[in-house]
This record gives structure tokens, C-alpha cells and sequence, in this order.
């Protein structure tokens, strides 16, 4: 009885309505899409592979449309079938489509090429080692973000300058099941964290906001806003950790240690609430997994001062350092036409001059309960990457004071217990706007099975655009530009 119960609230996600975009969508492409539906944040459109370049030609060219930027594309299975599942946006009139294609093994190189007219960035899963091979001249194998041999990087140079440059993230390759095969739900949760250890609480809410689409369920306002808390502490702690990566390159020692101090600050706040440091399995769905106590939100309230004043202080020493504000300006230019069409996200969109912030665009959480601003650079070069950061800490810490002050009282968590609910076949996307951007996760059930899962970080998008701005650069700026896009290894990883 409780099982019918459950299958006649939460209903398949094909039964939301698609919206003012989604109807545009429908008339448009008419008879070359199969299926058109809401699936969370994105609208899905199933297409056969014969109209997939009619489609994509409509979305990419139609001025209605405008769906102009390249967010992500994956291959998985499901049951016996392979599919591929791509990401196309519109910034322009803020939707963003998923289109789900049926093929074979063999097909995928043909797609990809075809794709890869439409948008450069397709280029990218393009077998490229023919091209590699006839035009290396240096070569860096396992190049290492956070400790992780994540890609190879090969250049083409012409005296000190780098002509061409090709990533090959070939090393992360990993089984695309192995991400949910054998794990029941709840260890999901625990587990996918680990896709980005410089801030895990991101994965953690993205997976457990895509099952609360699924439930139509909402969590309590005070878990919200403990939610929000953790999600800036962690943007402040994460921006902090890529100014010291930054500092480390320059060579600029004392604003490196300074910063290192400040975000051990800042997890020590993140442990005294979760209990943990980097991967903290502290978010549920329905909710967070304990309160908030006094202590930890007196705590809180202590220490922002701190913060602000100490942030402060790292960013003058940068910012009066003549040599190092040098090194920064006009290397690694990211226009905003070249950042919108290869889909980077976050503060690498934004330096660009791109006012794109998913926490206002898209209002998850309760983050319209506050007052911020999304910082914006102006040429979208390694100084406005690095003061986007600094400025995004400012209001990160702007947040927390407000989260804080008006903290609601009432529950932290509806329970659900999802043993007794079995879903009817359902399709969900969703994403949250972590520290480097847009992360996603596109997920099938279908009753207590998951049979598909997709996982897509911003730092992919960002490692695609490096091999365009690292074209014509001086090769001892290589690793700073690489540094500047703060590449999260644990996102790169791809099946």
C-alpha cells in the first residue's frame, strides 16, 4: 500500500511541464525530435542520429534559439543500448537542452565530426594522435593537479612560443558504470564526493538535489540554509587554495604561506559542522544529515572579521608586487564569444565579462533570501581569473554573515525512506554552481535502479578551452594559464 502511495505522488519526471523555451522548442523542431520533456534544470529531446545535424543546425543558427554554447557530452549504456547524451546551452534566453541520440560504437567518431562544425570545442574527442605524433616538439606527460597524474600536455613550438598545444586526458579514462555500479543510494553519496576533493559538499548536493527533483521534494529552510553555509565556506576555502596555487607559481612566498593559514581557517570551520574536511557525506536528500549547533554558528560569526580583514591583506601584498601583477596581465586571454561557445563556466566565464551565476539565474537553494553580487573581469586574462576570486570571496563571506544572522529555526531534514518508493522510469538533470562551475549530473532510474549516471564537471570545459589560449603563448607561461583555470583533477575524469 505505501508503495502505490509513493508511485502516485512522485510522478515520472516526463510529466513536468517543459515550459515557455521548451514549447518554443517543440514547434521549431517538430517532427525531427521523437520526445521533448523537462528533465530538472534542462529540457531532454530524444532525436535519431539521421536528424541530429538538422537539430543541432536549428539550435545552433535559429536567432529564437540561440543555443550557442558547448556544455558537455558523454557516451553510456543502458541495458543493451549505447547512447549519447550532449549539453547545449543558451545564455542568451537561459535554457539549456540535453539531447539523448541512440548509436553504435562506430558512429561516435563520425558524430563527433559533424558536431565538431557546430562547435569547436567537439574537436576536442576527435582521434587527434596522428595529429599529436607529426607535430610534438615537447612533451609533458602526467601533468599533476592536486597531487593526481590527470593529462598529458604536447606542444608544437616555434622558439619560446607554443603554437599548437594538445591535451590528451587518456590517463583518467575510467569505466563510466564503475560511478554507481553496486552502490545503493546512500553510498552513492559518499562516494561521489571524491569527483571534487578541493570541495566535495558540491557533488554531494548535486546528486541529492537531482532524487528531490525526482520526489517533487523540498528540503526544510534550515537545512537550506545549512546547505548554503557549507557551499560558501567551501567556495571561500577552494578560491583561497587556487590564490595560493597561483602565489606558488609567481614564486610570491608570503602571500602563499598567508593564504595556506587562512584556509586552514576555514576547514577547521567546515569540520567543527560536518566532522570532515574535504569529502564531508554530510548532505541527504530531503535535507543535511545533522543540525547546526550554537557553537559552531558563534563560531562562525567570530571568525568572518578575521577572514575579511586577513583576504584583504594577502590580496594588497599581490596587488603591490609589481613583478607579479606583470606576469599576470594579458596572459591567457579568454574572450567573451570564445568562453560562451566552449561552455567554461563559473569564475572563468565571468572574468571573461560573462554575468552568468547559477545560484541567481537558476535561484536553488534560498540563495534569492540573499543579497550578493556575481564579480565580473573585463579582458579575462590570469589578473581577472585571480580578482574575480578574490571579490567572489568577499561576497561568499557577505552570504555566510546574512546566513547566519537570520538563521530559521525548525527541522534540518524530511526523512525519506527511499527502500519503500520505487520510481517509475524517470530521466533527471541537475547542476549547482561550485567554485568552478557548472557541475552536472544527469541521471535514469527506473524503479530502485539507477540505470544510467552521467557526471560532468566544469574543469573539462576549461582544459578544452586551454589548448586554444595556450596557442602563441610563451611556453614558460604554460603552467601558469593551466593554474589560472583551476582544474579540478577529480572532474576530468571521463569514460
Amino acid at each position: 500500500m505505501i508503495d502505490d502511495i509513493y508511485n502516485k505522488i512522485y510522478s515520472s519526471s516526463e510529466s513536468v511541464m517543459i515550459g515557455e523555451a521548451g514549447k518554443n522548442l517543440e514547434f521549431i523542431l517538430k517532427d525531427r525530435i521523437k520526445t521533448i520533456y523537462k528533465a530538472g534544470q534542462d529540457l531532454l529531446m530524444e532525436v535519431s542520429k539521421e536528424n541530429l545535424s538538422s537539430v543541432v543546425k536549428e539550435l545552433k543558427e535559429n536567432p529564437e534559439l540561440k543555443v550557442g554554447s558547448f556544455q558537455s557530452v558523454a557516451a553510456y549504456r543502458e541495458k543493451s543500448k549505447k547512447f549519447l547524451i550532449i549539453g547545449l546551452s543558451s545564455f542568451t534566453n537561459n535554457f539549456s537542452v540535453l539531447i539523448k541520440v541512440e548509436i553504435s560504437e562506430k558512429e561516435i567518431t563520425r558524430v563527433m565530426g559533424m558536431m565538431g562544425k557546430f562547435y569547436k570545442a567537439f574537436n576536442f574527442y576527435k582521434d587527434r594522435s596522428g595529429i599529436i605524433t607529426e607535430k610534438s616538439d615537447i612533451e609533458i606527460f602526467a601533468q599533476r593537479q592536486d597531487g593526481l597524474d590527470c593529462f598529458d600536455l604536447t606542444i608544437s613550438a616555434d622558439g619560446d612560443r607554443a603554437k599548437e598545444a594538445f591535451i590528451d586526458t587518456g590517463i583518467s579514462k575510467i569505466m563510466g558504470s564503475e560511478y554507481y555500479k553496486g552502490l545503493g543510494i546512500y553510498n552513492l553519496i559518499a562516494y561521489i564526493g571524491r569527483f571534487d576533493w578541493k570541495a566535495g559538499i558540491f557533488p554531494e548536493l548535486c546528486l541529492c538535489g537531482a532524487f528531490e527533483v525526482l520526489l517533487q521534494l523540498k528540503a526544510p529552510e534550515r537545512a537550506r540554509y545549512i546547505r548554503i553555509l557549507l557551499c560558501e565556506l567551501y567556495r571561500v576555502s577552494n578560491h583561497i587554495y587556487f590564490i595560493s596555487n597561483i602565489c606558488s607559481v609567481l614564486g610570491c612566498d608570503v602571500a602563499y604561506n598567508f593564504s595556506l593559514l587562512e584556509r586552514e581557517r576555514v576547514l577547521r570551520l567546515i569540520e567543527i559542522i560536518t566532522g570532515a574536511r574535504i569529502i564531508p557525506n554530510f548532505i541527504r536528500i530531503g535535507g543535511v544529515k545533522k543540525d547546526l549547533s550554537e557553537e559552531a554558528l558563534s563560531a562562525i560569526k567570530k571568525i568572518l572579521p578575521l577572514l575579511y580583514r586577513n583576504i584583504k591583506r594577502i590580496e594588497k601584498i599581490i596587488k603591490d608586487d609589481f613583478t607579479v601583477i606583470e606576469r599576470l596581465k594579458d596572459i591567457g586571454i579568454i574572450g567573451k564569444d570564445i568562453a560562451v561557445d566552449y561552455g567554461i563556466s563559473g569564475p572563468n566565464l565571468r572574468a571573461s565579462g560573462v554575468r552568468y551565476d547559477l545560484r541567481k539565474d537558476k535561484d536553488y537553494i534560498s540563495y534569492k533570501d540573499f543579497l550578493f553580487t556575481s564579480p565580473i573581469g573585463r579582458k579575462g586574462d590570469c589578473m581577472d581569473r585571480m580578482l574575480v576570486r578574490f571579490n567572489e570571496i568577499y561576497q561568499s563571506l557577505r552570504i555566510i554573515s546574512q546566513a547566519v544572522n537570520k538563521f530559521p529555526s525548525g527541522a534540518y531534514i524530511k526523512k525519506v525512506n527511499l527502500s519503500h518508493i520505487e520510481f517509475q522510469f524517470g530521466a533527471v538533470s541537475y547542476g549547482v554552481e561550485c567554485p568552478h562551475g557548472l557541475f552536472k549530473i544527469y541521471i535514469e532510474i527506473e524503479k530502485n535502479n539507477i540505470n544510467a549516471m552521467v557526471v560532468k564537471g566544469p574543469s573539462i570545459n576549461s582544459l578544452i578551452l586551454s589548448e586554444e589560449i595556450m596557442k602563441g603563448s610563451r611556453v614558460e607561461d604554460i603552467n601558469l594559464i593551466l593554474t589560472s583555470l583551476d582544474i579540478s583533477a577529480g572532474e576530468i575524469i571521463s569514460d
